[in-house]
């Protein structure tokens, strides 16, 4: 088995059992759960769904700093489409409900992280620039 897919293996399987996770929370009641400050229901939401998508990323690419469009593409859809099946879902279950409120932290977190990680690929790749007509990368001194 070659490093890159043990590689690819890990993040499917690490994603998986995040995505698990965040649907077990999704299920248990929300009875008894202290709120710190005004809507730390929402941040836990931006951070949980930000996470997911950078998981995606992880889990769709060879290497983080050679993402394509398509990669956040899909990294973005996946990460809404499972926020929005899990308010769906809560709205089954007892004493939790559906809220557009929730959906639309987890689809700020997920654009957030996406354009995070966006910044900070160009950045290196700018660092890293490929002298033209040759083999030799320059780097920046940081």
């Amino acid at each position: 088995m070659g490093d890159g897919l043990g590689r690819k293996i890990f993040f499917w399987v690490l994603l998986m059992a995040y995505s698990v996770v965040i649907f077990i929370f999704s299920s248990r009641p929300e009875v008894g759960v202290e709120q710190l400050f005004y809507g730390q229901d929402k941040v836990m939401h931006f951070f949980i769904y930000g996470i997911h998508a950078f998981l995606c990323l992880l889990t769709l690419c060879d290497k983080i700093l050679l993402l394509k469009f398509i990669q956040y593409f899909l990294a973005l859809i996946f990460s809404v489409s499972y926020g929005i099946f899990n308010e769906i879902y809560q709205y089954f279950i007892p004493e939790r409900e559906f809220s557009l409120g929730d959906i639309l932290a987890n689809s700020l977190g997920i654009i957030t992280f996406l354009i995070l990680v966006y910044i900070f690929q160009n950045k290196k790749q700018k660092r890293e620039a490929k002298v033209p007509g040759t083999k030799v990368y320059i780097r920046e001194k940081l």
